[in-house]
């Protein structure tokens, strides 16, 4: 399958267990991969015959900060459900969504979360 790829993004925003996260929020890495037939767009050379990843930056952007989650989990699951929602021509997202510095009393380099669904995987997209 072929696939639209963001790396990298990165979003403020306030999620997590600890009040200080939710309180003073942190940056969070969001890197994708969308699996859509790009044969129709290449051919054609027209945006309206793909996923503009503008437009998925401005989603994912807007998940992130539109609420505040306990779990990067949660975080993750609302960004796939909003991308299934708003391209049609999704039919699989993987999600790495980082939380650099993540406050467990430890060094490191950041605690993550992957998920993986297709569109069959959801009832209203």
């Amino acid at each position: 399958m072929d696939k639209i790829i963001v790396e990298g993004l990165e979003v403020y925003a306030y999620h997590g267990v600890a009040q200080e996260e939710k309180t003073l929020g942190q940056m969070f890495i969001i890197s994708l991969e969308i699996g859509v037939d790009l044969e129709k767009s290449a051919r054609s050379g027209n945006l309206k015959d793909t996923i503009n990843y503008s437009s998925v930056c401005k989603s994912v952007t807007a998940v992130l900060q539109s609420g505040s989650y306990d779990l990067i989990e949660t975080a993750a699951f609302k960004i796939i459900e909003e991308l299934f929602r708003n391209f049609k021509l999704a039919q699989a997202i993987r999600i790495l969504l980082k939380k650099p510095w993540a406050p467990m009393g430890q060094h490191l380099k950041y605690a993550a979360v992957e998920l993986e669904r297709k569109r069959g995987d959801f009832d209203e997209a």
